[in-house]
């Protein structure tokens, strides 16, 4: 989960150094990394696990369930990924358009 989170963010920064002529880690992006290093888990679901379930999830907070504490597996994938995260907030937005 950590390497490919890690993956991801340096192929965003490396495009981004692309467009505007060079890359340098900030001290608050590098502290970023070195906290999500250390809330590694022993037990992590993928970004195509979360995937998978993440419409269950987003009904079952909809229904004001406790979610989090039903799937806390995808509730720590979502705390620690921007782009799960993202999609997540995205189809909660269009949930809550049809409710």
């Amino acid at each position: 989960m950590v390497i490919k989170w890690l993956d991801r963010f340096f192929k965003r920064k490396q495009q981004k150094a692309a467009q505007q002529g060079g890359y340098k880690m900030t001290i608050a992006e590098a502290e970023k990394m070195l906290v999500m290093i250390q809330k590694t888990q022993e037990t992590e679901l993928s970004c195509d696990d979360v995937h998978e379930l993440l419409d269950q999830y987003a009904e079952m907070k909809l229904r004001g369930e406790d979610a989090s504490a039903l799937l806390p597996l995808i509730r720590f994938h979502l705390d620690m990924c921007p782009d799960c995260r993202e999609e997540y907030e995205a189809l909660m937005r269009i949930l809550r358009a049809q409710a």
